[in-house]
């Protein structure tokens, strides 16, 4: 389903901004684990490379994991071209052996049941669900793309189209907009990309 009207540069922008804001709340939310810049600049003696990395450019906002046997990226984008507008949500992937397939059907599994659920914390959009706002096709497997890539990280990407019927409103209300976007596009793949690794042999 696409947008039924072009969604404007000064609401992407808002989106792209709300996107690189779930990335630092993130990044801050995990520094205490991790090697970091900021602890490298304090601590000039600190030994051992970066473990966690942020970076916001052209191509999206991303936070870097490189710590053990951890080496993996997310990334969050908005794209508006003239199919529409879409956000999507990405993992840059370089564990070995990773069941791509296991984690695609458990994100179809739980995207079937929650495409259908009414949003939270919009007093107005009671009724509004989850799909009149980020469209998902039925067969969710034609909304991700996996790129295999010899000697560099897989990137996997899920990618939702952005409607407009009622995103002004949605848009009004940044901090819930932030947290309908990490509930819906964020948690769920963060988590179960975390539940298909901690099974792999």
């Amino acid at each position: 389903m696409s947008p039924k009207k072009k969604i404007g540069p000064k609401t992407i922008k808002l989106i792209d901004k709300t996107l690189e804001a779930i990335v630092d709340q993130w990044y801050l939310s995990v520094s205490d684990y991790y090697i970091t810049a900021e602890k490298k600049a304090e601590n000039p003696g600190l030994e051992g490379p970066e473990e966690l990395k942020r970076f916001h450019d052209e191509a999206g906002h991303r936070i870097k994991f490189n710590k053990g046997e951890l080496d993996f990226t997310y990334g969050l984008a908005v794209e508006a071209d003239a199919d529409g507008c879409r956000l999507e949500a990405s993992i840059n992937n370089k564990v070995p052996n990773f069941n791509y397939n296991e984690l695609v059907r458990r994100l179809s599994a739980y995207y079937e049941s929650a495409r259908t659920q009414p949003l939270e914390a919009f007093k107005k959009l009671k009724k509004v669900r989850h799909c009149d706002v980020f469209s998902l096709p039925d067969d969710l497997r034609n909304s991700i793309s996996l790129e295999v890539r010899e000697g560099k990280a897989d990137i996997l990407r899920l990618s939702f189209g952005i409607l407009d019927e009622h995103l002004d409103e949605i848009i009004a209300d940044p901090p819930n907009l932030m947290d309908l976007i990490h509930r819906y596009c964020v948690a769920p793949l963060r988590r179960i990309y975390a539940e298909v690794y901690r099974t792999r042999k």
